[in-house]
């Protein structure tokens, strides 16, 4: 972001020393604002979304051994297709990362050199990598061996990959080799799912900055990364199933459900967010907001707000039918458009969201007397 030196008041007091008055002159002035440039949001929103899409993954594995047999392998696809989206979004978060580094071999060395466990920094680095290494192991379990080559439909590109290379009989009976046991993988999608959880810490990386009013809400930031992450991970997630299934079955019912909720969440803590900002007396508040209220950043705002209502609106009304069973030919067939449209606009905003917060933040000046 640009430096900014920006006067927000002057007022003259005039201070009587007996016979002697002394006019003091205070100004407010920007300390400059040398953020972290915009890959940083990029990192921070795609590790959220890599939590939302693994725990879409594992509940989509719960899920199959209850179901009937349609539903399940639905549900085959909702797994494969969260895993790969939590190890691309891990991918594209750690990227975003290593691009703001200017020495890239700390990055890679992260366990020598990250050792402050008291910085969510170190902290966060940990839950990615510890996360993308489990999604991996999750994604390899469900694509390959020899279940998976008579369920894989849709989202089996990956094998076909590897038979054009003609390693895929090789990789099946190795997966096969070192699957394991049900209770080692129940154990495995619980840690994984601690970890996804765990993304909250994208919001304390800017909630602890207590320079930064528009940072500074150590519960509702924290809060906000977490439920618009894992809405837009899970809303990805049941979109891409939806997008090459071309249909909306019952068994979507539920994901829809808990992306209209989170979103509905995300909705309410942001609009009281903007309460406090709007409220504060804080001079870098009110310019943060004042930035936010205007120009081209407040159409980031109002496609934010655009994207977690319209989530949560076809969220709630398509999944609560669908729960209930009650598909008529006409609502199936405009359910998953509406759905695929709705979850991605709720993706962009996210991602709109977490660049806002950078553009207009704006630190306590400081004050300065002449």
């Amino acid at each position: 972001m640009a430096e900014r030196v920006i006067t927000m008041s002057m007022t003259v007091t005039a201070i009587d020393f007996g016979k002697t008055a002394t006019l003091l002159f205070t100004e407010f002035q920007w300390l400059p604002a040398d953020y972290w440039d915009l890959s940083i949001p990029v990192y921070l929103y795609f590790a959220a979304v890599a939590g939302g899409a693994y725990l879409a993954g594992v509940s989509a594995c719960v899920l199959r051994s209850r179901q009937l047999v349609e539903a399940e392998v639905l549900a085959g696809e909702i797994a494969r297709w969260g895993f790969m989206l939590a190890v691309g979004s891990a991918a594209v978060a750690g990227l975003a990362v290593l691009s703001h580094l200017a020495v890239i071999y700390r990055a890679i060395l992260f366990p020598v050199y990250l050792t402050n466990f008291s910085s969510w920094i170190t902290i966060g680095t940990w839950i990615l990598v510890l996360l993308a290494i489990l999604a991996v192991v999750s994604l390899l379990f469900q694509l390959f061996g020899e279940q998976a080559a008579e369920e894989s439909r849709s989202s089996g590109w990956p094998r076909l990959l590897l038979a054009k290379i003609g390693v895929l009989d090789w990789t099946d009976r190795a997966v096969d080799r070192v699957r394991l046991p049900a209770v080692a993988m129940s154990l495995l999608y619980g840690v994984g799912s601690l970890l996804a959880v765990a993304t909250i810490y994208t919001g304390f990386e800017l909630a602890v900055v207590q320079t930064v009013p528009l940072w500074h809400q150590p519960v509702l930031l924290p809060v906000l990364f977490l439920t618009s992450g894992v809405a837009a991970g899970v809303g990805l997630t049941v979109a891409m199933t939806m997008l090459f299934e071309r249909r909306f079955a019952p068994v979507f019912g539920g994901y829809a459900v808990a992306v209209g909720l989170l979103s509905l969440t995300s909705f309410g803590v942001a609009v009281y967010g903007w309460h406090r900002i709007a409220t504060t007396d804080a001079p870098a508040a009110a310019a943060s907001h004042a930035h936010l209220s205007s120009g081209t950043l407040y159409f980031g705002v109002l496609l934010v707000a655009l994207g977690f209502l319209a989530a949560a609106i076809s969220g709630l009304a398509f999944g609560v039918t669908a729960l209930f069973n009650q598909l008529p030919d006409r609502v199936e067939r405009i359910g998953g458009p509406v759905l695929i449209g709705s979850f991605s606009l709720l993706a962009v905003g996210g991602l709109v969201l977490r660049l806002l917060l950078l553009l207009a933040a704006e630190q306590n000046p400081v004050v300065v007397a002449l």
